[in-house]
Formats: C-alpha cells, sequence, structure tokens
C-alpha cells in the first residue's frame, strides 16, 4: 500500500509540472540533425529523434534504470524542427506512468528520482570518426550522448550520463584523453537494450552523437528541476549564479555530506569510485587531518546559518559533533605518536610528513577556537605545542623544512616531497601564533618565508603559501609579504577562470588572496605591489571558478546513474580522476565555498576593485594537459554572474 501512495505522489508530480515540461520541450527539442557527409545518411530513418525520449528512474539507493520510447502520440505528426500542441503532449502521461511501473519492479523501494530527456541536438557520423574524435577530449569530458542503429528499435541511445556513469568511454587513468571502453560498453549496451540488438562495430557503422535537454523531478523534495544544456553544466539542474542563499544549501549537504564519512570508530571511509560502487581502501593520515579540519569549518558555517535555529536543525549539528568528536579521537589516539617533547602525525609505510603534522595543528586550533568551552583544551593546547615542535625541528638553518622522517627512528626519509607542505607548515604555525602569540611559532614561520622568496616558491601558487601570507600580515605587515602574496597569484588568473577541471583549491587560492586585498587596503604605502596586476580580472576569475565548482557536486539527477547513489550523494567528485569522491575533495571544495559565501553574504569588494568592471576576457586554456580539450563556454555570460555577485 505504501509503494502505491508513493507511486501515485510521484505521478501527481508528473501531472503538476507537465505544463512546464511541455513549454521546456516546445523550446529545447531537436529541430536539426547534423550530419558529418551526405552519404552517410542514406538510408537512415532519422525523424523520429524529435519524439525520443529518455526516462530513468531510482528508489534512491539503487541505480537507475533507463529506457528509450518513441511517443505514438507525436510521431505520426512530427518533423524534426515542428512542434505539436498540449493536449497532443499531455498523451505522453500514460506512457510514463506504464514505463514508471515496468521499471518500478525492478527496485525494492518506491520510485523518487524521476528523469526525464529529449534530444536537443544531434549530429551523423561513423564509429571510425566517432572514436577519433574522443582523442580530442580529456578522459571524462566528452559531454554527449551516443546511439547505434538497432534490430528492434530505430537507436540505441546512450545518454551522457549512462556513457559515463558505467565507464564507457573511459580508458584507464594512463590515459589522458577519450576513449572507448570496449568491455563496459558491450556489458552496459546489452544490459541496457539486449544482446540481440548489439551492433557489429564497423568503421562505417553509423552513430548519432547527440544533446539532451529535459527535467528532474524530486519527490522528496516535490520540486521538478530544468537540467542543464549548456557545456560545463551539462547534466545537473539549472541554476543562477551562485549567491549566499544558494551556495548555504551546498554547504550544509557537503558538511553532512563529509560527517556521514565518519564511521564510529572514528577513521573516515576514505573515498569511493562511484562508477562500480568501489570504495578506495587506502588511507592516509594526513588527510584524516585535513579533512577533520574542514569538517569544523563547516560545521562553524552551519552553526551560523540561520536555517539552524530549529530542532531538526539543531540534532544535524550534534550528529555533526559526534563525527568531529569520533575524528579528532581518532587523529589523537591512533594516528599521533609523542617522541620526547614533540609529536607527530604517523602516516602509512611509517612516513612521517611535514603536512601532516601541519593539519593536526589546524585541525586542533579550529576545535579549540569553535568548542571554546571544551573541557579537552588544556590537552589539546598541549598536543598542538608538541606538534609545533616537531615541526621545529624539521625546519633547517636556511628557513626550509625537511619534508618526510623515518617515523621509527626520526632519521631523513626525504628532503622534499611536494611543496605543498611548506604552506602547509607555515599556515599551522600561523594559526597557533594566532591563538597562543607564542614567539616561537611566528619566529619559525618569518625564517621560512625569507626562504619561499629567496627559492620562489610563488612560482607554484600554492593556495597554503596564500592563506599563509594572510595570516601572516595580519601580524607583520611587511611589504615583501603583500608582494609574495600578488606573485604567487600574478599570471594564473586565466588559469583560475578557464581550466576545465573544477580544481576546488584555485577558489582557495581566490578567496585567501580576496582577503590579502581587503587588508591591502589598510597599507595604501604597499598598493604599488599591484602594479600591473588585473584587479577585476582576478575578481571575475574568482566567481567563473566558484560557479564551475557546482559541477563536481553529485545533485541527486547525476549520482542516480551510479552503483549506490547513496554513497556519493552531496558529495563532490573529481571528474577526470572516474568521478572519485574521497574525503580530501570534499575538503578541499567545502573551504572554498564556506569562504565564498562568506564573501558573498558581505558584498565587501576592497576599495582597489570599486571601479566598475572590465569586459569579460577571451576563454583561453592556459594548461597543456587542455591542449587538445574543445573550449567550453560557461552557461552564463560572465557580466550576468558579476552582476548578480555583487548584488547590483
Amino acid at each position: 500500500m505504501d509503494e502505491h501512495i508513493n507511486s501515485n505522489l510521484l505521478v501527481k508530480y508528473l501531472e503538476v509540472f507537465l505544463p512546464s515540461i511541455y513549454d521546456n520541450w516546445t523550446q529545447s527539442h531537436l529541430t536539426k540533425l547534423n550530419k558529418e557527409t551526405e552519404s552517410s545518411s542514406d538510408g537512415i530513418v532519422l525523424d523520429n529523434l524529435a519524439n525520443t525520449f529518455v526516462l530513468s528512474v531510482s528508489d534512491g539507493c539503487k541505480k537507475a534504470k533507463t529506457i528509450t520510447f518513441i511517443t505514438r502520440n507525436l510521431a505520426n505528426i512530427d518533423k524534426i524542427g515542428s512542434t505539436s500542441d498540449f493536449s497532443d503532449f499531455e498523451k505522453i502521461l500514460p506512457e510514463i506512468i506504464v514505463k514508471i511501473d515496468k521499471l518500478s519492479e525492478k527496485f525494492d523501494a518506491p520510485i523518487v528520482w524521476l528523469r526525464l530527456e529529449w534530444l536537443n541536438q544531434a549530429s551523423l557520423t561513423t564509429w571510425s570518426n566517432f572514436q577519433q574524435s574522443l582523442k580530442g577530449f580529456k578522459r571524462n569530458y566528452y559531454r554527449s550522448g551516443v546511439a547505434f542503429e538497432g534490430v528492434r528499435e530505430p537507436w540505441l541511445l546512450l545518454t551522457e550520463m549512462e556513457l559515463n556513469a558505467n565507464a564507457c568511454l573511459y580508458m584507464g587513468n594512463t590515459v589522458s584523453h577519450a576513449g572507448v571502453n570496449t568491455n563496459n560498453l558491450n556489458v552496459y549496451l546489452k544490459a541496457r537494450h539486449g544482446s540481440s540488438q548489439i551492433p557489429e562495430f564497423s568503421d562505417d557503422l553509423p552513430i548519432i552523437s547527440f544533446n539532451t535537454a529535459g527535467v528532474f523531478i524530486d519527490q522528496n523534495t516535490g520540486e521538478c528541476h530544468d537540467l542543464h544544456t549548456q557545456p560545463r553544466f551539462k547534466g545537473h539542474r539549472k541554476l543562477l549564479p551562485l549567491s549566499a542563499d544558494t551556495t548555504q544549501p551546498i554547504i550544509e549537504m557537503s558538511t553532512n555530506y563529509l560527517a556521514r564519512q565518519v564511521q564510529p570508530s572514528g577513521q573516515y571511509v576514505y573515498g569511493y569510485f562511484p562508477c562500480f560502487g568501489r570504495t578506495i581502501d587506502t588511507y592516509n593520515s594526513l588527510r584524516h587531518a585535513s579533512s577533520t579540519y574542514a569538517l569544523i569549518e563547516g560545521y562553524e558555517a552551519c552553526h551560523g546559518f540561520d536555517a539552524y535555529r530549529n530542532n531538526e536543525a539543531e540534532l544535524a549539528l550534534a550528529n555533526m559533533k559526534v563525527s568531529i568528536d569520533n575524528a579528532m579521537s581518532y587523529l589523537i589516539d591512533e594516528l599521533i605518536q609523542i617522541y620526547d617533547d614533540k609529536a607527530y602525525v604517523i602516516d602509512t609505510g611509517g612516513e612521517i610528513k611535514l603536512g601532516a603534522n601541519a593539519v593536526a595543528i589546524l585541525a586542533i586550533v579550529k576545535y579549540l577556537q569553535v568548542f571554546k568551552g571544551t573541557p579537552k583544551a588544556d590537552d589539546y593546547h598541549a598536543l598542538a605545542e608538541q606538534l609545533a615542535l616537531g615541526i621545529i625541528a624539521m625546519q633547517q638553518d636556511d628557513g626550509s623544512f625537511i619534508h618526510v622522517l623515518h617515523s621509527k627512528d626520526l632519521t631523513l626519509k626525504a628532503k622534499n616531497r611536494i611543496i605543498y607542505y611548506d604552506g602547509e607548515a607555515a599556515f599551522a604555525m600561523m594559526r597557533l601564533y594566532g591563538l597562543t602569540k607564542d614567539a616561537r611559532w611566528l619566529d619559525c614561520v618569518t625564517r621560512a618565508f625569507d626562504y619561499f622568496i629567496e627559492a620562489k616558491h610563488h612560482q607554484a601558487h600554492d593556495h597554503w603559501l596564500s592563506y599563509c601570507s594572510n595570516e601572516l600580515i595580519i601580524y607583520k605587515p611587511e611589504k615583501k609579504y603583500f608582494q609574495f602574496a600578488v606573485n604567487n597569484i600574478a599570471g594564473y588568473t586565466d588559469f583560475i577562470k578557464n581550466r576545465i577541471t573544477t580544481f576546488p583549491t584555485l577558489l582557495e587560492l581566490s578567496m585567501a588572496f580576496h582577503k590579502m586585498l581587503l587588508k591591502l587596503d589598510e597599507h595604501p604605502e604597499f598598493h604599488d605591489v599591484l602594479a600591473g596586476f588585473d584587479v577585476q580580472g582576478f575578481y571575475q576569475a574568482l566567481h567563473a571558478r566558484a560557479n564551475h565548482l557546482i559541477n563536481g557536486f553529485f545533485f541527486p539527477e547525476m549520482a542516480m546513474f551510479y552503483k549506490s547513489p547513496q554513497t556519493i550523494l552531496h558529495g563532490f567528485f573529481i571528474r577526470h580522476h572516474s568521478f572519485r569522491v574521497r574525503i580530501d575533495d570534499v575538503e578541499h571544495y567545502l573551504s572554498g565555498l564556506i569562504g565564498y559565501f562568506d564573501f558573498l553574504k558581505t558584498a565587501n569588494y576592497p576599495k582597489l576593485a570599486a571601479k566598475k568592471y572590465q569586459s569579460t576576457h577571451n576563454v583561453v586554456h592556459t594548461d597543456n594537459e587542455d591542449k587538445n580539450q574543445p573550449v567550453e563556454v560557461g552557461s552564463q555570460d560572465m557580466k550576468s554572474v558579476l552582476s548578480a555577485n555583487m548584488g547590483r
């Protein structure tokens, strides 16, 4: 009975939203088929593509089931480019209901997510040409569907979401470009369309590359979302440029996601490769600590939201706090080892990493700042000092740091491992100095920064160094530190703006630099550090990057296509790493968006950026890794993004 009631509710939503779905369809359904060659279309039936729909449903727990159908009520009267009236279109509803009933038999629970799509662009080509074209796309960045001629059906459609969620165009992490994974493609084609319809993949096999428009209905919320059709933003719901109000729920959902990854033991579920539901079985102590730091940041942000003023919200915060305490206990009891007056985080392989000590300090300091009345305060202060003494012991006479030690005897394992460790160490020591005002920590950082400046560390454009320089100028507002912060981002803004991957640390870098610009307002005597730097162009890049990060968020309309939707729902993913969702991936997205929310809430621009914004820069990819990737332009022009974000 419950399942019947649930199904009726979904149908009711369909009935309510059908007029708006019709409006969407009339404006976006297929109007033209592009043909690569005239000869390739000989004998190919194409007219019904305008009346072809793709229906995907899920119970929220199991991978979506998808079915393609051609609407008889439209097929008799429609040609590509024509449109029926609503009285014809609404006859689609009984067809959808029948298909929902059929697909629902494949689930253990009632259907709660429904995605209805139709073709809005299509190009006819051949299998050989299609395979060749894939080499021009970064892996997992082919953003269209593919259709093959069928035996019982005119065309066997596989949407972009289906191809990506089943790794059909992924050839492994050693191949940088997209390419057909024959095994995965055949397995999914058989499951989706039946083994009797699998084509012979000859070079001249006609195929259609297509894009879709559509809607997503979430029965849990009662909402119907139009799906984006523009590059980069395809696959998820249409959104206006981010505002404080729309960024807030993303922060809430991702903070809760990260909190749910903490097990009762305090150890995180480290991550997932979602295409086939694989859990990442390795672990990393550094990322445990840094993710806990971000989780406390998320808790602090959620605690400040007006929405968190009711019983349900208080319970959510309480659950987050339990996760934080469990994660902190695991860090302290299982991952940290005391050596006389020093303490070190021990990572796999018996390694002591400079960066691990640093992010452990960041987590402890943040905990003490957010949970001021904690009875653990004295113990945490003492441990933070021991960890800081461990960092000082890794600092050399020239101010540089040793990066990795052997945990068994504290002997050197690696002088240098990754430049991030330097910025993490300096940032952590500054945060600890801000808490305790112990001059030892500030002295460590000033010595380190002299080395960073001499060694031209700004060339790494590291977000941790940007964070650190911001903390340093609070207490030592000297020109050389302002100049380092500018150098750390100079020449990089086009990359921040145009980089095709979501690259969440670019937003962290940008938010840290924004705070530096605010501080620079207080020191007009140092404004010449910005000579030749385009402040307006930087803010264009910042807003573009923040909005691009939403393309790495697992909305339900995307998560539903992967094997275990609940394990990734509201997490953040890295597309070119097989849509990986790992705790540190979520950490970096979350930290950047928290900073961006604070910025949007206050709309506090530095005086240096008060003049009118310059026109949008041309999109130019600056990284060789993307040299073959077709340029993708965002869904909103930058003027509208800036206007919305500045509240003008």
